[in-house]
């Protein structure tokens, strides 16, 4: 029995060195992270200065894009928008947008608002002018016009992916412990309600994320959730599609879970088999549900990523949903549909699968990792490395909970076949599996509100330049010290900005290089970039930049002091009309 036990602990010492060695090799290949669409080309092209007015604007991105109502606002001088329509894809190609423009443009300067759904399902922005004849000061007017973003709704569009998530974990790997290992337990009430309830939290997640959508990426308020074009609009799209698809399947889904709860019992072993087979096919088309609409859809790889994002969902639903089902049934205090020697061989052979599903979760999560991540400095310099920190750190709790359940597991057996004892004791078995689950749970909830909101602070308001600052800290040797911005004036229309690097000691830093842009959050604009030129160690300086709104402006700088080493801050400041 002790070799039993000892090559149980040797499988998970094994999983953990291989997963540690798996993040250190794949983390360090080459590129750059590409967790969002970013755009390769504008025309009119940023800062051109045009003799005529051009007949429409058109935005190309590095990855294929979706659109939303009010992907592309244009604002003439005075404010009003000009285009014509909604946004489509250029000549049929799907990573561009683009939107005519109407008739006798006046000279000036013209802002080019976008937001689009990238591959990963999340909306993404940014904005660049152009000016036909003259430049022009921007009037705020027409600010009024531009929907602006809610957090509301980005809160609740990342509760509604979680729940699905979490639904689809409870369903599928509930339902993979009651009829591959236990199905007997068919008539257990609280197996039941969890194969249930994940049915019908997949359904409303679902039906959340389908109505949510079309605000979350436009960029609208909670009024539009219910506006039939904007679902219209929704469902034209890769996620929406993915979504209608998904609630066609819950469909054929809900008439297995019926199933389940009311005939698996007394079903023969062939019908079990042909139950099974279809909820495997049925699992595999929920997960393409996902995929499809997310990074691995699209870019590089597609062939392999595809079914390696599959394979990670259904891996994660098989750990995540059995480890639920043991915790509610099988380890609950008072299961008397099986005795403690079954509860014990049950939880054994449900440990192997765990443990296959732990080696492709953590194959599959370092292969997507390294697709999306492919530098050392994009795990810290970016929020999608960051996350990915997270999340990675989180699984490996979660693995050295595994293991302590592993080992509690072999500790019983031996007790029982060796001691004789009269029975097993699963409180400690019982308290690491729900502790291995609430922290399961735990991981879906953070990272889905995580990705989601978006921190966000006010400057108070000021007259005529207005100057604010902030330490940065590249992680490098002498990496660390002030960013100092000035923007004169702080009002609508054009403006000179400064930026100063300062060192620890408060004295003027020569770095490699400082890029600088301006955001306007509230009325998802920018970032516009701010063509920088140097003017002294550490002093960089731009004139006539086109401030084209009043509300509470971010200016974002990035310092980088080596060849990897970078770091972007977030200065907030307030511009007046």
């Amino acid at each position: 029995m002790r070799s039993v036990r000892a090559g149980g602990i040797r499988r998970w010492r094994v999983v953990a060195i291989l997963a540690a060695f798996l993040c250190i090799w794949g983390l360090a290949g080459a590129p750059i992270a590409s967790a969002h669409a970013t755009v390769v080309t504008t025309d009119p092209a940023d800062g051109a200065l045009l003799a005529t007015a051009p007949a429409r604007v058109t935005v190309t991105y590095d990855e294929a894009v979706s659109l939303q109502l009010g992907a592309l606002r244009v604002f003439a001088p005075d404010g009003s928008q000009v285009q014509v329509g909604t946004a489509d894809h250029l000549g049929g190609k799907p990573d561009t947008a683009s939107v005519p423009l109407k008739a006798g443009l006046k000279n000036g300067t013209y802002v080019v608002s976008w937001r689009v759904i990238s591959a990963d399902s999340h909306p993404v922005r940014g904005a660049w002018t152009f000016s036909i004849g003259t430049p022009s000061a921007p009037n705020a007017g027409g600010a009024a016009a531009a929907p602006s973003g809610s957090r509301t709704v980005g809160m609740l569009f990342g509760i509604a992916r979680w729940l699905a998530y979490l639904g689809f974990a409870a369903l599928a790997g509930g339902a993979l412990l009651l009829v591959a290992f236990a199905p007997k337990l068919a008539g257990d009430r609280r197996l039941r309600l969890l194969i249930g309830g994940g049915w019908f939290a997949l359904l409303l997640g679902t039906v959340a994320a389908l109505l949510l959508q079309g605000p979350y990426g436009g960029g609208f308020g909670l009024g539009r959730v219910t506006d039939t074009d904007v679902l219209r609009a929704t469902l034209q799209t890769r996620l929406g599609k993915a979504l209608a698809w998904r609630l066609i399947l819950l469909g054929a889904a809900g008439g297995l879970v019926s199933w389940i709860a009311t005939r698996l019992a007394a079903a023969p072993v062939r019908a079990r088999q042909a139950v099974g087979g279809a909820g495997a096919a049925l699992a595999v088309g929920l997960a393409l549900t996902w995929s499809v609409a997310d990074h691995s859809g699209t870019g590089s790889q597609v062939a392999l990523a595809l079914p390696a994002d599959v394979l990670h969902l259904l891996a994660m639903a098989a750990w995540v949903g059995g480890l639920a089902a043991l915790a509610a049934s099988v380890l609950a205090p008072r299961a008397a549909t099986i005795t403690d020697d079954e509860r014990l061989t049950l939880v054994r052979r449900f440990s192997t699968t765990a443990f296959a599903a732990v080696c492709v979760l953590a194959a599959t999560g370092v292969y997507q990792g390294w697709r999306q991540v492919r530098h050392w400095d994009a795990l810290f310099d970016t929020a999608y490395g960051r996350m990915l920190l997270i999340k990675s750190g989180i699984f490996l709790i979660l693995l050295a909970l595994g293991y302590l359940a592993r080992r509690i597991l072999a500790l019983q057996t031996l007790a029982l076949q060796t001691l004789a004892a009269a029975s097993p004791n699963l409180a400690r078995l019982r308290r690491s599996v729900a502790a291995e689950f609430g922290l399961a749970i735990v991981v879906l909830a953070v990272t889905a509100l995580l990705v989601e909101s978006q921190p966000a602070s006010e400057a108070a308001p000021k007259a005529g330049p207005v100057t604010v600052t902030s330490p940065f800290d590249t992680g490098s040797a002498n990496g660390t010290g002030t960013v100092r911005a000035t923007l004169d004036p702080a009002r609508v229309g054009t403006a000179q900005v400064s930026i100063d690097i300062l060192d620890k000691t408060g004295k003027p830093e020569q770095v490699p290089e400082v890029d600088a842009s301006l955001a306007l959050p509230a009325q998802q604009l920018g970032p516009i970039k701010i063509k920088l030129q140097p003017a002294g160690p550490g002093h960089y300086t731009a004139s006539g930049v086109v401030v084209p709104m009043s509300g509470a402006w971010q200016v974002l700088v990035t310092v980088r002091t080596t060849d990897i080493d970078q770091a972007t801050v977030i200065l907030n400041t307030t511009v007046s009309k």
